[in-house]
């Protein structure tokens, strides 16, 4: 097949790594891949096959006054279509809800199908208004829609005209599945003299939907029962100074760390005792399929959508309510205390390699471009 993949930027993100590693599976497999991408290309924070084509628009450049954002979305739109035609697809496929949009419309009277993929919970990822009114339109010309999980099938089953495909993501083996014990260096909060620390992990972008603010609260409320354990959270983004702020005013800028990005993630995922997904909603974590590989007990906010499709509750993690720092503490908290528990889920945990492989999502995601190519559904987008 030529497949030409489109998607914002791979500048961080489960979505952005999961299509990387889809593009590079891709070309491994031996179709021509193009993958497209809005911004310049200056951020990748995940790299590509070098058999991959890849086309930065450099489009996402901000734009102040309603008619310079007018004229600088149909300048993108314009600049999305010609890169789409030049590649001369068999099939598109596109990741992201508000990029499924703009793909959609800039594919509108192609002879060419379209296939999105949301990476997100539909019925929480906020989208601008225009965008969110046209996505039920515009959904139903795809070839084909992708989610992750059945939750976000059923939200999305009334903009679709044949049922949604549930392909969840996929995980990477870490570098050490085989090793039963991990080291567990002494944190970075205390010298090497002190007692043993233990260390907490979260691992995501500092956004309000990743619910660190909660974290942070919940943290505090056991810290001083807790002494032994830090906090650390790896990610960037826009909520870093009111993070910071937060963990100052809660007095524990000796316990929580902001990390920043970290790439790869496995070193500190090694080095961790317990992991934590604290989210509002989600699409498929990777952080917490990641952080099940490398065999940490994990404890995760029951949200939607997708941890309760990866966690097994009381079996290989723990799920509690979502948006409620007390119930968060405690869940945190019994583990902290129960170095036994932690190992019996950490061990159940690697089994999330078995479950959620490369090649099965690969061979789902192939499956589906060469069924839209040769379906019914083949050339009409746009009509």
């Amino acid at each position: 097949m030529r497949v030409t993949l489109t998607i914002h930027s791979l500048d961080g993100g489960g979505a952005e790594r999961v299509m990387a590693s889809l593009a590079s599976r891709l070309a491994d497999r031996g179709h021509a891949v193009s993958l497209i991408t809005l911004d310049d290309g200056m951020r990748d924070r995940y790299p590509v096959n070098s058999a991959v084509r890849r086309l930065p628009l450099h489009t996402m450049t901000a734009d102040s006054g309603r008619l310079r954002r007018l004229l600088s979305r149909g300048a993108r739109l314009c600049r999305l279509r010609r890169a789409i035609r030049a590649t001369a697809p068999d099939v598109v496929l596109s990741f992201c809800d508000a990029m499924n949009v703009l793909t959609l419309l800039a594919t509108w009277g192609m002879r060419v199908p379209v296939v999105v993929s949301e990476r997100s919970d539909p019925a929480a990822q906020p989208l601008p208004t225009l965008k969110r009114r046209l996505r039920p339109r515009l959904y139903r010309r795809a070839a084909d829609v992708i989610v992750l999980t059945r939750s976000a099938a059923d939200t999305v089953a009334p903009w679709c005209r044949q049922p949604p495909r549930v392909i969840p993501s996929a995980i990477d083996m870490p570098p050490t599945i085989e090793s039963a014990s991990r080291a567990a260096p002494e944190s970075t909060f205390r010298s090497l003299a002190e007692p043993r620390r233990y260390r907490l992990l979260a691992v995501g972008r500092l956004a309000p939907e990743k619910g660190f603010d909660r974290l942070i609260d919940a943290f505090s409320l056991i810290a001083a029962r807790q002494p032994a354990w830090d906090l650390e959270i790896h990610g960037e983004g826009d909520q870093r100074e009111l993070l910071a702020a937060q963990i100052t005013e809660q007095g524990l800028t000796d316990r929580i760390r902001l990390a920043g990005w970290t790439q790869p993630i496995w070193p500190a995922l090694h080095a961790a005792d317990l992991f934590v997904l604290s989210s509002l909603y989600e699409g498929f974590p990777s952080a917490l399929l990641e952080a099940m590989a490398a065999g940490l007990a994990c404890v995760a906010t029951d949200c939607p959508s997708g941890p309760r499709e990866i966690i097994r509750s009381g079996i290989d993690g723990v799920l509690v309510p979502p948006d409620d720092p007390a119930e968060l503490a405690a869940g945190l908290e019994r583990l902290m205390s129960d170095e036994a528990e932690r190992r019996r889920l950490g061990g159940a945990a690697r089994g999330v390699t078995e479950r959620f492989g490369w090649d099965a999502m690969t061979d789902a995601y192939v499956e589906t471009l060469q069924q839209a190519m040769g379906g019914p559904s083949a050339g009409a987008v746009g009509k």
